[in-house]
């Protein structure tokens, strides 16, 4: 269907401002970061975690046993905190831990001679060896915010891109750059979302490092670059444990080449950088810790318990996750709470998680034929059930939700020739704004122990479901091969 003419207009000159308000509020929400961050008595957010781990990289110590100064760990594979290392946080030095942290000396690949690996219990206060080119923390929260932004701005760029080029209408696949249908596609998504992406700036997190990763999935299978998918989708595994879950995309779509991307990615990231940074031994050593300290008991599995006041325990963290919601809602009361989940409660987590994932692949269907939108929409589904079946679930991973919100406008866009702002896409922005603001208000604070952020995903599940069954139904159309998009490209 072909678009309103409106739609390839350039921007009018109140909407060129809203476009500025939006950059200059990234400008200004970075200096509250690096406030809240690196000047306050005590340093706020999450980013400590991964600049003490990568400094445990360098100096040769285990980087699961070290704790930032806040008490927490990290739980990432190597890779994260290797790639962080340029950014590097040392402890305080303290000479009375000098006998617990110098266990022997060892050649590091990244130079000069470092502690070896030292597993020291934790909360412990660790003597910091001279490591060189520590980067100041204050440098290190700016430097990481902008990647972040950058991620971001990179993840929507590519997503919206891709939908673009293999877009049915062909007015579309040549649409001018920055008109306004350019620039919705690529800001509405963000405002629907912006609780969530503040959050996970404000907390300094590495999700739209991981945004990223499953917009380039996506995009990789809407531009039949299916190789470079596969890799985008290691990345992901890569950076975080539980993306692991969407390796049910290539195994349902029989997508080999998708999968040897992946298992090239992983060859290269799981196992490759890190024997190069690390050697054989740490290597091992760090999955192993990383198997021990957060794997097992997060599956409930083994003894360890050094995670769970911070992370494994359901009264740690305010978890949206089924388990979660699913504890908080027969535990009304936080104060009484229990720490754990019942045996029961664990059982319904999975089997919901896994009914949803059933549904989700069956409104796919078990084929590739997917296009557009409605690939979209399907991974973007897959994503959002992927976090809700994930032990621990914070609400900013709701930023994960923006390729379902992009995917929906499209294909209301797709769906009516309209692009722009209709009632259904003003309610469908207006409805995430509010369903993941109002958890983070201290006044309905117990909205997040219940869910709110939860059902509000659903629905945008829901509604990725109805939309790919009536994309499956209606009549099939013209899509760009990919000799067409590399001669359009």
């Amino acid at each position: 269907m072909s678009q309103n003419p409106a739609a390839f207009d350039p921007l009018q000159r109140w909407e060129k401002v809203c476009v500025g308000l939006l950059l200059a509020s990234a400008v200004v929400f970075g200096g509250l970061v690096e406030n809240k961050s690196a000047f306050l008595n005590r340093r706020m957010g999450d980013l400590g975690c991964y600049l003490r781990a990568a400094w445990a990289v360098r100096a040769g110590v285990d980087m699961y046993g070290l704790t930032e100064d806040n008490g927490w760990h990290y739980n990432y594979p190597p890779l994260y905190a290797i790639l962080l290392t340029p950014l590097a946080d040392p402890p305080a030095r303290d000479t009375s831990e000098l006998a617990a942290a110098s266990v022997g000396i060892a050649a590091s690949p990244l130079g000069g001679p470092l502690p070896a690996v030292a597993v020291l219990p934790a909360g412990a206060s660790y003597l910091a060896p001279d490591v060189p080119y520590t980067t100041p923390y204050a440098v290190s929260v700016a430097v990481t915010y902008i990647v972040n932004v950058l991620c971001l701005a990179l993840a929507v760029h590519l997503l919206a891109r891709s939908l673009e080029r293999t877009a049915a209408d062909p007015a579309v696949r040549t649409l001018p750059r920055g008109c306004r249908r350019w620039w919705l596609l690529r800001t509405l998504p963000v405002l629907a979302c912006l609780p969530p992406i503040g959050h996970t700036l404000m907390r300094g997190q590495a999700n739209f490092i991981l945004l990223l990763c499953v917009c380039g999935l996506i995009a990789g299978l809407l531009q039949q670059r299916r190789l470079t998918a596969g890799v985008y989708l290691a990345g992901a595994i890569c950076l975080k444990i539980f993306p692991a879950y969407l390796l049910l995309i290539p195994f349902w779509r029989r997508d080999l080449r998708c999968g040897a991307g992946c298992a090239l990615g992983l060859f290269v990231g799981l196992l490759l950088i890190p024997l190069v940074v690390l050697g054989p031994e740490r290597t091992v050593s760090s999955y192993r810790q990383l198997a021990i300290v957060l794997v097992g008991p997060a599956l409930g599995v083994g003894e360890d318990t050094t995670r769970a006041e911070e992370l494994i325990n359901v009264t740690a963290t305010d978890s949206q996750s089924f388990r979660s919601i699913l504890h908080n809602t027969i535990h009304l009361d936080r104060a009484t709470r229990p720490a754990q989940a019942s045996p029961l409660v664990q059982k319904i987590h999975w089997a919901v998680g896994g009914a949803f994932t059933l549904a989700t692949l069956l409104v796919a269907g078990y084929r590739r034929t997917l296009t557009g939108p409605a690939l979209v929409l399907f991974v973007g589904s897959l994503t959002l059930v992927m976090i809700l079946m994930s032990p621990v679930c914070h609400t900013h991973y709701f930023a994960l939700s923006l390729p379902l919100v992009m995917g929906l406008i499209a294909w209301d866009w797709e769906r009516t020739g309209r692009a722009g702002l209709s009632a259904g896409v003003i309610a469908l922005i207006a409805v995430q704004i509010a369903g993941n603001t109002l958890p983070l208000l201290p006044a309905t604070e117990v909205l997040k122990g219940v869910g709110l952020a939860t059902y509000t995903a659903l629905s945008l599940w829901l509604l990725a479901c109805v939309a790919i069954r009536r994309s499956a139904a209606a009549p099939s159309v013209a899509v760009p091969t990919r000799t067409d998009l590399s001669a359009a490209a």
